[in-house]
């Protein structure tokens, strides 16, 4: 069970990243940031180092929740085809789960310093990396076809877009299951199904 600080932290970091994700992180005044989540200054750096450092958690947090789920799915015993229709679903529900913080992490990374754009782009470079291998494997098997694994860079942002600006009403199943129609459709063998 968290404590009240952990309680207080995720708080803040909830209400930061969508304050961030709606008005950008420069365009967030520190006093907007105070009134979003309650606190005064001490107990704002009470729970944080920097609005920077802010910033790189909400980067961080749900990169680093896919790299978890994405090894699980990856682990499994299961064909290529099983395995990127299970990464796309997973991405799908984690944007769906915390969509602000992964608009901040397409939008911002400009505003964070070297360190932190090292650390969010391993991430996203170890993240992509694993889409690649399942579309590798499954070329291999025959079950997709050879492809340029370039366009790969653009998972996330078409993850994102998507979800960041299709209707309200529309479920996230729905918004994955397009999506990863169009990318089975686009890589899978004729002989296979999509």
């Amino acid at each position: 069970m968290p404590t009240r600080g952990e309680d207080t932290r995720a708080r803040i970091v909830t209400a930061s990243a969508a304050l961030f994700a709606r008005q950008g992180y420069h365009g967030t005044g520190l006093s907007e940031l105070l009134d979003a989540v309650g606190l005064g200054k001490g107990g704002l750096y009470h729970h944080i180092a920097s609005k920077e450092q802010l910033l790189l958690e909400i980067m961080l947090e749900p990169i680093d929740r896919v790299l978890a789920s994405s090894d699980r799915i990856l682990a499994a015993d299961t064909d290529a085809t099983t395995k990127l229709r299970a990464l796309g679903d997973d991405l799908g529900q984690a944007m769906a789960a915390d969509l602000s913080a992964w608009t901040v992490f397409l939008r911002e990374y400009s505003a964070l310093g070297q360190d932190g754009k090292t650390q969010v782009l391993g991430r996203r470079q170890a993240y992509l990396d694993r889409w690649r291998r399942v579309l590798i494997d499954g070329a291999a098997s025959g079950e997709f076809r050879p492809i340029d694994l370039a366009f790969v860079e653009s998972i996330l942002g078409l993850f994102i877009y998507t979800f960041v600006w299709a209707r309200d009403d529309t479920p996230a199943q729905e918004l994955t299951n397009s999506i990863m129609g169009v990318l089975m459709h686009g890589i899978c063998t004729p002989t296979r199904s999509a």
